[in-house]
């Protein structure tokens, strides 16, 4: 599985789920793809350290209550179904679907 901000062309991808496929960099050669695991998005401080590194090299502003999202359950609220659709994609493949 993967979670793509295609404005930003980042893409940040669960290795070690192994019901998902992999996101298509074929597909999408000019995205930037960020690898990690379970344990890095279930991580408060690990999913935080992770998203500021990515927002430094990409030039993208977290929202100024970004801090405090991550340490609780809503920032995956806010990505799953808060956020505007253009600024935000989950990737399905076809595994997802079944």
């Amino acid at each position: 599985m993967a979670y793509y901000w295609p404005q930003y062309g980042v893409a940040i991808e669960v290795d070690d789920d192994p019901y998902l496929l992999p996101f298509d960099e074929e597909a999408f050669p000019d995205t930037a793809v960020y690898h990690v695991t379970t344990d890095v998005i279930c991580d408060p401080e690990s999913f935080s350290a992770l998203a500021h590194h990515i927002a430094r090299i990409h030039d993208i502003e977290l929202p100024h209550d970004f801090d405090e999202l991550i340490y609780s359950r809503r920032l995956m609220l806010h990505m799953l179904f808060g956020a505007d659709p253009s600024t935000f994609a989950r990737v399905y493949t076809t595994k997802d679907a079944a």
